[in-house]
């Protein structure tokens, strides 16, 4: 056989990892000499060591429900791989982390279709089942946490939101007549119709009971993150942020760095966390350490997992160099006994 070498796309793909990671560098700096770098300092020095490695092994769990949902979808669209590169591929995606709106992590898609002959449309319907349950979810958690301040309306507001947004994005062949129709010539339309495509290949996983699971691990991922960001604001000595609200503050980063679209959803994700410990009752400077702190804990930690695993990831590639590509539009990948 002739030997076969990584695409163009990969290599492209791998690219602007290392731009990407020095411009989130640069705007975390930025924060930090915002808050006082002398201040933060002595508010993280409080810390014990033990606080850290507790807090992974919490957002380890997160991350190990975030590959049992992802693996699940797969095998739900037919495609049956095994654990261990499975599991690689997932946790070296988590090195794209830092992207606007995780979009990075659609290198999944590059990945299982060398490896394993997965079609793209598969796998990335299965990533944005992913990111739609858990904008939903945040979306309910911010909704339910902050109508204690805002008042029911506020909840109805948000679960409107969320329902009408699955309405939408549940009937492609509505997005695919609206682009037909408004969208012209446009990106606009093109957007709209590959959106409108992904979600017709992710029909199944928009079924109740998988949109409900799905909706659940977000839920739990959430809240895994917000209990690590209680023990930030726990050891800096704000006691006037409990759990609920340490979950409510999480989930509000996250739709905080939706709205940016910058990487690692910059400024609106810090933005959200030191307004809203203010609100509750955190001083600036604490409401400053823990963003610090809970940015450190959930963008560095998992793209220093993903650095791990994407080293790995290229060693089982470059295993595969006297192996032709499978085709673009073939379906190859392990299918279900049944």
């Amino acid at each position: 056989m002739t030997p076969a070498t990584s695409p163009p796309s990969t290599i492209t793909s791998q690219r602007w990892i290392v731009p990407l990671l020095l411009v989130t560098v640069l705007l975390n700096l930025g924060l930090i000499l915002w808050g006082g770098w002398q201040t933060i300092w002595q508010q993280l020095r409080q810390i014990p060591f033990a606080f850290y490695p507790l807090s992974a092994l919490i957002l380890c769990c997160g991350y190990g429900i975030g590959f049992w949902r992802w693996h699940t979808y797969l095998q739900v669209l037919d495609h049956w791989l095994p654990i261990r590169p499975s599991l690689r591929i997932f946790l070296g995606s988590l090195a794209l982390t830092a992207s606007p709106g995780r979009a990075g992590e659609s290198i999944k898609s590059l990945w299982l279709r060398q490896q394993f002959g997965v079609s793209a449309a598969r796998s990335l319907a299965g990533l944005v089942c992913e990111r739609l349950c858990d904008l939903l979810a945040a979306l309910l958690i911010v909704g339910l946490g902050l109508s204690a301040r805002l008042g029911a309306g506020f909840w109805w507001a948000c679960l409107g939101l969320a329902i009408a947004l699955f309405l939408i994005l549940s009937q492609p062949q509505r997005l695919q007549a609206w682009a037909e129709r408004f969208g012209g010539r446009s990106r606009r339309r093109k957007g709209l119709e590959r959106l409108a495509h992904l979600l017709f290949s992710a029909r199944r996983l928009l079924q109740p009971r998988y949109l409900a699971g799905g909706l659940l691990v977000s839920v739990a991922i959430w809240s895994l993150e917000g209990v690590v960001l209680y023990g930030c604001f726990q050891v800096l000595q704000a006691e006037t942020i409990n759990l609920p609200t340490a979950i409510l503050i999480r989930a509000a980063m996250g739709l905080g760095g939706v709205l940016t679209l910058l990487p690692g959803g910059l400024g609106g994700a810090e933005a959200a966390s030191i307004s809203l410990a203010l609100l509750y009752g955190a001083d600036r400077d604490q409401a400053i350490a823990a963003t610090v702190l809970i940015r450190l804990l959930t963008l560095w930690f998992p793209i220093a997992i993903g650095w791990v695993a994407l080293h790995r990831q290229s060693r089982a590639l470059k295993s595969l160099a006297l192996s032709p590509l499978p085709d673009a539009d073939a379906d190859q990948s392990p299918k279900s006994p049944r």
